[in-house]
């Protein structure tokens, strides 16, 4: 008999928050969603198989990011003689997986904690973005995706030279991921980093004569 467990969700029909499911197992170990199966595991049996599965899938094209559906299978199967849905999700390779709505923030991540569907700290956060993009800060997955470069385009644009999508990406400030990366925050207005420069009168840095604080994107 199948009971709920870090890798197995039972759902007693299509609700909204079964995307925040596929989304935890997806930045875990993967399972599986049965979806009209209550919580004791006892089948109902699902009337409108196609609908249903229409729904699962358009909620999780249109609500979850990176694209998930590539480690996703939808499909209808028949336990105790009823139609159910069994939605199967294999740990992704683009962790952390967030809701679009709620950004790649702690309010919008989503793992599994033993049966249970809960929202990701920003350690475990972290460390999902450290596993997928390695030791690299300025490689490594921007924790803010709403980034905006006019300094940036501005910059380029003095030197008579296009600064696109594509270019962003051969810069690497857009991943392959097609996600944004710390190396494009730091080039953003929405760098947060502030650098602080010094001078003095010689070398021997005796004799403090100035200094500047910059904040915002580095060019």
């Amino acid at each position: 008999m199948l009971v709920e467990n870090k890798t197995t969700e039972f759902k007693r029909e299509y609700v909204e928050d079964i995307k925040n499911t596929i989304a935890a197992f997806a930045n875990c170990d993967g399972g599986t969603l049965y979806i009209s199966v209550n919580d004791v595991g006892t089948v109902c049996g699902v009337e409108d198989v196609d609908g249903t599965m229409l729904c699962v899938t358009n909620a999780i094209r249109d609500a979850v990011w990176p694209d998930i559906t590539i480690f996703m299978e939808c499909r209808n199967d028949v336990m105790d003689e009823k139609s159910i849905v069994c939605v199967t999700v294999q740990r992704g390779m683009a962790r952390p997986y967030y809701l679009q709505g709620k950004g790649m923030r702690p309010e919008g991540v989503y793992v599994r904690q033993g049966a249970s569907t809960v929202l990701a700290t920003d350690a475990v956060i972290l460390n999902m973005i450290k596993e997928t993009s390695g030791d690299s800060y300025e490689a490594a997955r921007s924790l803010d995706q709403k980034l905006t470069f006019d300094k940036s385009a501005d910059f380029f644009k003095k030197w008579k030279v296009e600064f696109g999508k594509a270019q962003m990406r051969t810069l690497h400030l857009i991943g392959e991921d097609d996600m944004y990366t710390n190396l494009g925050l730091l080039l953003s207005e929405q760098c947060a980093h502030v650098i602080k420069l010094a001078v003095f009168e010689d070398n021997r840095k005796s004799v403090f004569k100035d200094s500047r604080e910059l904040s915002g994107s580095l060019l």
